[in-house]
């Protein structure tokens, strides 16, 4: 999506490093960002089912401007604290909430249905490809002692998706009709969320894997740090990902499975299997092949979880149900990254990563039992005209 979101991804835990040397300060910076993003989604579904979603996209993308740039420039300056980086985390989070619900909403208001699938997957190779460069980048900025620099150059880049976006052309929404009050449209999202049936019957399962996983973003780096080398070597297990999710979107753009959201969810097995792998103490070779197969799952599964949801949830409360995907499926989050440090402490980082990467393929191995997984097959595609 953007060239330098993993780089600064990469960034900003070293930094967090440099400055305390504490897992459990990585998980509070962390968890400040998804736990804004968490609280803020269900109204920004609200919003974003109201207003243009561009222009949505577009002021999320300045404001996550704003918060890298003073972030980078604290790092630089040698002033920033783990206080200041979670305040800004909070910042930015709550831009971040919007995201998803306006995106989700966004896309197939610009592609045809014929294309949907296609359109997807672009988007996600896209993301996988610039994922692919960016860690490299963030390895050498933060190698070379600049976390700060890779975060500047994310400030960037986000300045130059909201320029992008709001060039983007949409018809205009609505019959100028006065908007139904707030309360009345999250409620009317929550009604047509519940008749997803398949995204309610999965979402608890997905959450629950989700907060456990969150574990690999914390002690990973430390791990890294400690025992594989240093940031070049989580810099290299990132880039894997990137590759291999490269690799997932090129495949997400021809294959039409018959029954698309079990793939989708069959698809998401790595995920948790990285975790398990980072507990295992395994050489940093297969860590990155394993992250490999990681990035090429996600990437089909994602394609294919986007393309059913557009398919299946009707275009004036997309949004919204959106919303209510986010909030359960992330809402978590924040708790598993809080948590991943103290549970840590007592038990161990690599007993912590081994039980969560189980956790994760339980709660994946649930969510495929599903019957409302299986029910979905694929949608005939309409001739293009």
């Amino acid at each position: 999506m953007r060239p330098s979101r993993r780089s600064a991804a990469i960034a900003i835990v070293f930094a967090v490093l440099d400055i305390s040397n504490s897992p459990a300060s990585i998980g509070v910076v962390l968890a400040c960002r998804q736990g804004a993003a968490a609280a803020i989604t269900l109204a920004a579904g609200v919003w974003a089912d109201r207003l243009p979603r561009h222009l949505v996209l577009v002021a999320a993308a300045a404001v996550q401007g704003a918060v890298q740039a003073v972030a980078g420039t604290l790092l630089v300056t040698g002033h920033a604290s783990v206080a200041s980086l979670a305040g800004l985390a909070i910042v930015y989070g709550v831009a971040d909430g919007f995201v998803l619900p306006a995106s989700q909403g966004l896309i197939p208001l610009v592609v045809s249905s014929v294309r949907l699938q296609q359109a997807n997957a672009l988007v996600g190779l896209s993301r996988s490809v610039l994922g692919f460069v960016g860690p490299a980048i963030g390895g050498v900025l933060v190698t070379l002692g600049s976390p700060g620099s890779a975060i500047l150059v994310d400030a960037a880049s986000f300045a130059a998706a909201a320029v992008l976006l709001r060039r983007v052309a949409i018809e205009p929404r609505g019959d100028g009709v006065q908007p139904e009050p707030f309360l009345r449209e999250l409620r009317e999202g929550w009604n047509a969320f519940r008749q997803q049936t398949w995204i309610w019957t999965t979402i608890v399962f997905f959450g629950i894997g989700n907060f456990a996983g969150a574990s690999l973003f914390v002690l990973g780096p430390v791990v890294a740090k400690r025992d594989l080398g240093g940031a070049w070597t989580w810099s290299v297990l990132v880039s894997g990902f990137g590759a291999g999710a490269i690799v997932g979107g090129v495949l997400a753009l021809h294959w039409r499975p018959r029954r698309p959201l079990l793939t989708s969810c069959v698809a998401a097995i790595p995920y948790g299997s990285q975790t398990l792998a980072m507990g295992l103490h395994l050489p940093w070779q297969v860590l990155a092949c394993v992250a490999f197969a990681t990035g090429v799952g996600l990437s089909i599964h994602l394609a294919l979880w986007f393309t059913v949801f557009q398919q299946q949830v009707p275009e004036a409360h997309r949004s919204r149900v959106s919303s209510y995907d986010a909030l359960g499926s992330f809402v978590l989050v924040p708790v598993g990254s809080a948590l991943a440090g103290p549970v840590a402490s007592v038990v161990g980082i690599y007993a912590t990563l081994v039980g969560s990467g189980l956790i994760s393929l339980s709660c994946i191995a649930i969510v495929i039992a599903q019957p409302s997984v299986w029910a979905i097959g694929n949608s005939p595609v309409p001739a293009p005209a």
